[in-house]
C-alpha cells in the first residue's frame, strides 16, 4: 500500500512540475511576443487590409498635343491608364474626365522634347501626370489614384 501511495505522489509531482514548466515556458514566449508586438506597434501602426485587385481606367481617346522644339512643331501622342484599388476613385476619375483631360493636355503641351527622349524624362512626366490627376480630384489619404501607366508613347 505504501508503494502505491509513493508512486501516485511521484506521478503527481512529476505531472505538476511538467505542467508548471510548460506554462512558464509558454508564458515567457507569449510575453516575449506580446512585448515585441507592443514595441513594433509603438513604432508604427500597420493595418493590413485584404489584398485587393487593381482597377484600371483607360483615358481614351489618346492624347495628341503639339509643342515647339527649336523652331519646329513636334507632336506627342500618349495613351494612359489610371490604376486604383478603390472603385470609388475610378468612378471619380471617370466623372471628372473633362477636367482631368484638360489638365493633362496643358501639362503635355508644356513639355520639353529633349527631356522626353530620356527614360528619366518619361518617368518624371508620369509622376507629374499622377500629381495633376490628384490635384483635379482633390484626393487625400488612402483613397487615391495609385498609379498611372503609359500604354502608348509616340513623339514625332
Amino acid at each position: 500500500m505504501k508503494k502505491i501511495i509513493i508512486i501516485v505522489v511521484v506521478v503527481l509531482v512529476l505531472a505538476g512540475g511538467g505542467g508548471a514548466a510548460f506554462m512558464l515556458m509558454g508564458g515567457d514566449e507569449a510575453e516575449a511576443q506580446a512585448g515585441a508586438s507592443d514595441a513594433a506597434g509603438a513604432a508604427e501602426v500597420v493595418i493590413e487590409e485584404p489584398e485587393r485587385d487593381p482597377i484600371y481606367l483607360p483615358l481614351s481617346p489618346a492624347f495628341v498635343v503639339n509643342f515647339e522644339h527649336k523652331g519646329s512643331i513636334r507632336y506627342l501622342q500618349l495613351t494612359l491608364q489610371v490604376m486604383s484599388y478603390h472603385q470609388e476613385v475610378v468612378d471619380k476619375v471617370d466623372a471628372n474626365m473633362p477636367a482631368v483631360r484638360n489638365k493633362l493636355i496643358m501639362l503635355f503641351s508644356g513639355q520639353d522634347y529633349d527631356a522626353l527622349n530620356t527614360s528619366e524624362g518619361k518617368e518624371n512626366l508620369r509622376k507629374e501626370v499622377l500629381t495633376s490627376i490628384e490635384e483635379v480630384l482633390r484626393l487625400k489619404g488612402e483613397m487615391t489614384v495609385s498609379d498611372v501607366y503609359f500604354t502608348g508613347f509616340v513623339m514625332q
